[in-house]
C-alpha cells in the first residue's frame, strides 16, 4: 500500500505523540486540499519521524485519523487489516465476560476510527441468531468497507472459526445505520438505514434482543426493539454498567409501602424500568412503572418489555421539558432522567445545560422523599463539573437534601483511551433524596 506522506508544523506534534487519533488541518505543514478523501495518510513531524498512519480526508476539520501509531504497520487502510483488528476487539469483549449483546466496536476506543458496530444476540420463534449494526462515520472507513457485506462475512467466519463466536454467516444479520448527521462533516451523504443481510422470515423491525440480566441471573433477559429504525442502532448498549450498579443497590434498598413506583423519563423502549422491575420482582415486590418518551411507538415497545417482569406499566407519550406538571409530585420511589443528548454542537451548549436544569429540577420534584433519582447525560460537550453543578441547582429548587450514591459512565464494552477525552461522554448520578 502507497502512503502519502503528510508533515506537522514544528510543535505540532504533541498531542498525536501522547496517542491523541486525530490532526487538524491547521497543524499540517502544508494544505491538504485537492488530495482525494479516505487517501491512506502517513503522518511524520517536522523533521521527518514517523508519527502514524491513518487516512486522511482534506475536506474535513479534521484532516487525518490514526489507525496505529506503530511504523511497522503495513496496509492499515486495507479490509483485511482492519478485519484482524476487529476480531482483536471481539477476544478482547469475550476476556470481559460479553457474549450475549455489546458494542464490538467503538471507534477510536479500539483503534478503528469512524466505525460503530454494536452485536446483538436476537431471537424469533425460538431461533437465536446475531445481528449486527453498524455505523461508518468517516470518508476514510467508507472507503476502506466499500463492500460491507464481503466484509462482514469474512469476519464472521473467521471469528466462528477461531471459536470466538457460535454463529456463522447463516446466522447472522447486518444492519447498516448510516442515518447519522456527523455523517454529512465528511463529506457523506446521510442515508436510509437499510438491511444489508437478514435472516430468513425474520422481522427485524420488531425483535427481541437477549441481554444480559441486571440482577446477576445467568438467564438473559429479552427484550423487544427495532433494529432497523430505532434510535442510534436500534438500542442503547452504554448503560449496562450504570443500571447493572443500581440494580445491585436495590437488592437491598428498603421501600416504603407494598409497591415500588417507577417514573422512566425518556423511556425509549424501556431499559431501565425493565431491568429495575426484573431485579425487585426477583425480591418479591410489586412494582408501578409510568413510562414517558415522545414517541408512540417506543412507548408500545416499552410496555411490551416492562410487562414482562410482571410490572403494572401506565404509559404516557409527553415532551418532559413541557408537560410533567401533569405528574404528581412527590409519587415516586425511584425516578430516571436519561434524556437524549441536549447538547449536539458547541452552539447548543447555553439551551441544552438550562434542558438539564430545568428537567432534572422537575425529577427532584416528582420523587417522594427517601426515594432514588438517576441523573444522565449522553451529551459529550457537557463537562462532568458541569453537570454536578447543575444537579447541585435542581435540587435546591426541588426544595430537596440529596446525597450522590452512585456515579456512573460507560459500559466496559465502550473502552476509552486516557489520551482522547472527546470518548467520554455517558454521565450517571444516583441520589437519594431526603
Amino acid at each position: 500500500m502507497k502512503y502519502t506522506i503528510w508533515s506537522l508544523r514544528p510543535g505540532a506534534d504533541k498531542r498525536l505523540r501522547a496517542g491523541h487519533p486525530w490532526v487538524f488541518s491547521n497543524e499540517l505543514a502544508a494544505s491538504p486540499k485537492g488530495l482525494k478523501p479516505g487517501t491512506p495518510i502517513q503522518i511524520v513531524d517536522a523533521r521527518g519521524g514517523f508519527l502514524a498512519s491513518g487516512y486522511g480526508n482534506p475536506n474535513s476539520l479534521i484532516s487525518f485519523r490514526a489507525l496505529s501509531f506503530r511504523e511497522q504497520s503495513a496496509n492499515v487502510c486495507d479490509p483485511e487489516w482492519v478485519k484482524e483488528q476487529l476480531l482483536k476487539v471481539l477476544w478482547q469483549r469475550r476476556q470481559l465476560g460479553f457474549h450475549e449483546s455489546f458494542r464490538l466496536c467503538y471507534g477510536e476506543g479500539d483503534f478503528l476510527p469512524g466505525l460503530v458496530i454494536d452485536r446483538y444476540l436476537i431471537e424469533q420463534d425460538g431461533e437465536v441468531g446475531q445481528l449486527f449494526a453498524m455505523q461508518i462515520l468517516t470518508y476514510g472507513m467508507s472507503e476502506i468497507l466499500k463492500d460491507v457485506e464481503t466484509f462482514m462475512k469474512n469476519f464472521v467466519e473467521e471469528a466462528k472459526a477461531k471459536g470466538l463466536s457460535s454463529h456463522g454467516w447463516d446466522q447472522t444479520a447486518v444492519v447498516l445505520r448510516n442515518d447519522v448527521n456527523v455523517r454529512r462533516l465528511e463529506g457523506l451523504e446521510v442515508e436510509d438505514s437499510r438491511v444489508i443481510k437478514n435472516l430468513e422470515g425474520w422481522n427485524l423491525n420488531d425483535v427481541e434482543i437477549l441481554l444480559s440480566s441486571g440482577s446477576g441471573s445467568e438467564i438473559p433477559i429479552r427484550m423487544s426493539a427495532d433494529l432497523v429504525e430505532g434510535q442510534k442502532t436500534g438500542f442503547f448498549l452504554d448503560q449496562a454498567y450504570n443500571i447493572g450498579l443500581l440494580c445491585d443497590q436495590l437488592k437491598h434498598y428498603e421501600f416504603q409501602g407494598d409497591t415500588v413506583r417507577i417514573l422512566d423519563l425518556c423511556c425509549y423502549v424501556g431499559q431501565w424500568s425493565t431491568k429495575i422491575a426484573e431485579t425487585l420482582n426477583q425480591r418479591g415486590l410489586k412494582v408501578e412503572v409510568t413510562a414517558v418518551d415522545v414517541s408512540a411507538p417506543a412507548l408500545a415497545f416499552a410496555k411490551k418489555n416492562i410487562e414482562r417482569q410482571s410490572a403494572v406499566v401506565n404509559l404516557r407519550e409527553l415532551d418532559v421539558l413541557k408537560d410533567l406538571g401533569a405528574l404528581p409530585d412527590r409519587h415516586y420511589d425511584i425516578v430516571i432522567a436519561d434524556p437524549p443528548a441536549f447538547i449536539k454542537a458547541k452552539k447548543d451548549v447555553p439551551t441544552g445545560k438550562h434542558a438539564y436544569l430545568k428537567l432534572n429540577t422537575s425529577a427532584f420534584k416528582l420523587v417522594r422523599r427517601g426515594g432514588l433519582v438517576v441523573s444522565c447525560s449522553c451529551s459529550g460537550l457537557f463537562e462532568e463539573a458541569e453537570m454536578m453543578d447543575v444537579l447541585r441547582k435542581s435540587l435546591q429548587r426541588g426544595e430537596l437534601q440529596g446525597r450522590c450514591i452512585m456515579h456512573g459512565g460507560h459500559s466496559s464494552d465502550h473502552p476509552v483511551l486516557l489520551s482522547f477525552n472527546e470518548g467520554f461522554y455517558l454521565k450517571m448520578f444516583v441520589h437519594h433524596c431526603l
